[in-house]
């Protein structure tokens, strides 16, 4: 899957029951899982043991692959972030709905989601010398960025959700004082407005 080492592969089904119990989720939270859910399958392990080239550093983890079968296309974000967190390893998801699959990490405290697309155009790259320089270079690749120099990944992932984040704003107060009619209202709302414009080309001249 994905394009990875034929080395990496492995099929270890986990059953959703198990997973219930062992963290005694409740009737309704069991019940959502069942109803986006229909199975979970680790298909890679990128770690020491299957990539022996890579080097070995300290606190780092495998990255492990998770097959997930959805009952729709599309899954909340707040339930692949529980599911992140309930099974504590560093999990690329593929979110698998008939012959579409889309990729979901969760990175820096946030679910990365890229595009639903066909299963044989998904490819993941293995970009590093290290654990943890391969899973920074895998959550880049979900959110569809480019590295940067003198910026951890983290960091352009980050300025890139400000970045998307105070487009919109702008977006919207532009469009609420076009609407407005007090001439005073809409002074404010251009000065907010223009204070808004500057924090976005201050953190897109950092990022050049």
């Amino acid at each position: 899957m994905l394009g990875l080492p034929s080395a990496t592969e492995v099929k270890k089904i986990i059953p959703k029951r198990a997973l219930y119990s062992k963290f005694e989720l409740n009737t309704a939270e069991q019940k959502e899982f069942d109803a986006a859910i229909r199975q979970m399958t680790i298909v890679n392990e990128i770690s020491l043991r299957t990539i022996p080239a890579l080097q070995k550093q300290e606190q780092e983890k495998a990255v492990f692959v998770l097959a997930v079968q959805l009952k729709q296309e599309g899954c909340a974000e707040r339930l692949l972030q529980r599911l992140c967190r309930l099974i504590d390893q560093r999990l690329l998801l593929a979110l698998c709905y008939e012959d579409k699959l889309q990729l979901a990490l969760y990175f820096d405290n946030r679910i990365l989601l890229n595009e639903f697309m066909p299963v044989a155009e998904q490819k993941v790259n293995l970009q590093g010398t290290s654990l943890n320089d391969i899973y920074d270079n895998i959550a880049l690749q979900v959110a569809n960025l480019q590295s940067l120099a003198g910026l951890t990944p983290a960091a352009v992932i980050a300025n890139a959700g400000k970045r998307e984040e105070l487009t919109k704003q702008i977006a919207a107060l532009t469009k609420k004082m076009f609407a407005e009619r007090q001439a005073k209202k809409k002074l404010e709302l251009r000065l907010q407005l223009n204070q808004l414009k500057n924090e976005l080309n201050e953190l897109e001249a950092y990022e050049s």
